[in-house]
Parts: structure tokens; sequence; C-alpha cells
């Protein structure tokens, strides 16, 4: 009798849950046309859940429609909270007609430096991406540099493109361009703004502050006027930084490899270098040598290259498109000190790697 009526209570249960409505079983998008698939749905609903954005009376956002320069005004003053009262008139010519928030907003983002004057601010006009850079790194005061070459954008425009890309908050495109004059869509710049206020939105990139860890795979993608535009992954896949144990490998390695001096110790890292594309200028192979590496102190000191051979096997190759290898480079550091490591220190193509 109790088998057959924990059966009758297990089929009801399983007929309950396949009848419930769909909004308790799925969280519902706040906007009809923002999908939970689509792909900027989180950071839409996270700037939606602070009311810094809001849709249209039709329950739609229209993500995909350019986000004007008036909107973009007032979503960074709800963002910032500032304080819209007893602004001075900005003196645009072209915004008397505007309500009272647009109104207070722009006067508030331009007292505050973060739009510039002028003699119109073209309220209704798309928001270029060049005015969101300048924008949202004023707004954020974001600081950083972007190791990388951006090619479309001007000396004055640099800085702050620059500072958005190295925060994670833009991605420049593979051909080294940031397309500064084109519009921003009101789903881009959700993106952007969720990225600039909440880290965990951000595009991961490599640093100093945000090195690659072990097993971690960095692919990249550069051109330079040595080897031409070429593509490769690096990985660090292991590490030795007991000084006594690397100095055994050291040394069994060659007999005529010098000992640590005192205060110092010998560490090893293992590299993994494929190269994925490669359109050679000056030389047709790719040349990888273990001098392209470099330890640098907790306290930001490059240390001397130590001339030692290294264990096999040893990372140094010339490679063609295809080629892989994986081998030892070794650091002479102080003895209490665990490096990062930096691959093409200076150039465009830089890498940071943790030991830790």
């Amino acid at each position: 009798m109790m088998k057959k009526l924990y059966r009758c209570l297990t089929v009801f249960l399983l007929f309950s849950f396949m009848f419930l409505p769909a909004a308790m079983t799925e969280a519902k998008s706040k906007f009809k046309d923002v999908p939970n698939d689509f792909w900027a749905s989180a950071e839409i609903e996270f700037l939606s859940s602070k009311g810094i954005i809001k849709g249209f009376p039709d329950g739609s956002f229209q993500p995909n429609q350019p986000v004007k320069r008036v909107q973009a005004a007032i979503m960074i003053t709800r963002a910032l909270g500032l304080d819209t009262s007893n602004r001075p008139n900005p003196g645009f010519k072209d915004i008397k007609n505007l309500d009272k928030e647009a109104y207070n907003a722009i006067a508030a983002v331009v007292d505050e430096g973060i739009f510039p004057k002028g003699q119109t601010f073209r309220p209704h006009e798309a928001l270029s991406r060049a005015d969101m850079a300048i924008a949202l790194v004023k707004a954020y005061d974001l600081k950083g540099t972007y190791h990388k070459p951006i090619t479309d954008v001007s000396k004055e425009l640099y800085p702050y493109v620059s500072a958005l890309a190295a925060n994670g908050i833009t991605k420049i495109y593979q051909d080294g361009t940031f397309k500064p004059n084109g519009t921003v869509t009101r789903a881009h710049f959700s993106v952007f703004f969720a990225r600039a206020l909440e880290p965990s939105f951000r595009v991961p990139v490599n640093s100093k502050e945000n090195p690659a860890k072990l097993g971690e795979p960095v692919v990249v993608e550069t051109d330079n006027w040595l080897y031409g535009r070429h593509k490769y992954e690096i990985e660090l896949t292991d590490v030795i930084t007991d000084g006594e144990q690397a100095w055994q490998m050291i040394q069994a390695a060659n007999m005529f490899n010098e000992e640590p001096p005192a205060g110092k110790k010998y560490i090893l890292a293992k590299f993994r270098f494929h190269l994925l594309e490669f359109t050679g200028k000056t030389f047709s192979s790719y040349d990888l040598n273990s001098a392209a590496f470099e330890a640098v102190s907790k306290n930001g000191v490059v240390y001397d290259i130590p001339f030692v051979v290294e264990p096999e096997p040893r990372l140094s190759a010339n490679l063609y498109k295809g080629g892989e290898v994986e081998g030892w480079v070794a650091f002479l550091v102080n003895e209490n000190d665990t490096p990062l490591i930096v691959w093409q220190r200076e150039w465009d193509d830089e890498l940071w790697f943790s030991l830790e």
C-alpha cells in the first residue's frame, strides 16, 4: 500500500513540475526583445537591475538601435549618482527643448568634464566609439596602456582607447583597428558600461597586473618589421622554483654551468610554443629563443639573463607554420623571490606569466 502511494505521489510531482509557469522555472528577461540567450543579456539585465538603463513603453529595449549621446549622458549620470542640482548652464544651443532629466544629465556630465563643452551637444546623434571611449575613461578614471598596435586612432584619442583596452572593457580588432567613427548600439554600450562598472564582465587582458597562470594558454596575433604577420600560442606548462632542484638539473645539463652566487638561486620554467600562422618579412622561419624571456622581481627589477646551458628539452628552435616545441628556460633570481616572467618585453606581443 505504501509503495503504491509513493508511486502516485512521484507521478503527481512530476506532472506538477511539467506544468509550472515558465517564469517559475527560468528567469524571464525584463525586455521582450532581449531573450535569455541574447549575447548581451547579462549585461543589459545587470544595468537594468541598477536602474541605469531603461526600456521603451512597449516593453522593448531595442538593443540593435544606436545609443544616442543624450542617452549616454543620462546613463552615466545615473551610474555615477551625480548630483544634477545647481549645475552651471552647459551653454549648448541644441538642448533647450529636452526634458528636465536629459538637460540636467548633460549639464552634470559636462560640468564633471566627462563630455566636452562646445556650441552644440548633438543630443540625438548616435554616440561614436571614440566618444564612448573618452566618456568611460573619464567617468571611471581608467588607467593603463595596451601593449599592442592600435592603428586607426589619432594621437589625442590613443590614450583613451588604450586605457579602455588595457582594462578589458573593449577589444581591439584582429587587424589592429578600433573603428573610432563607428556608432555604438544600445547593446554594445550596455556591454562596455557593464564592464566599466563590474570587473567580472571584463575581457581578460594579459598584463603585469594580470599575468597568465600555469596551464593557461595565450594566443597572440601581431605584425612587426622583423617577422611580419604571425600568430602563435604560448603556455607555461611547468615550473621549478626550488633553487636546489633547479641547480641540480642545470648542473647536469652542462658541467661548465656555474653555481649561483650567494643570495641567488636558479629557477626553471617550461614553455610550450605553437606557431599557428607565419608570413615572414626578413626571415622565412620564426627564430624561437629563450633569451626572449626575462624574470622581473616582485619589486619591479628586471634580472639579468644568466649565461647557462638549460636542461633538455631546451626552448630553442627555428619554426615554420604549424611548428610546435616545448622546453625549459632558466633564470637567476634573488633567493627569496618568486618573480614574474615576461616574454618579448617592450614589444607589441609582450606577455606576462605568474610562477605562483
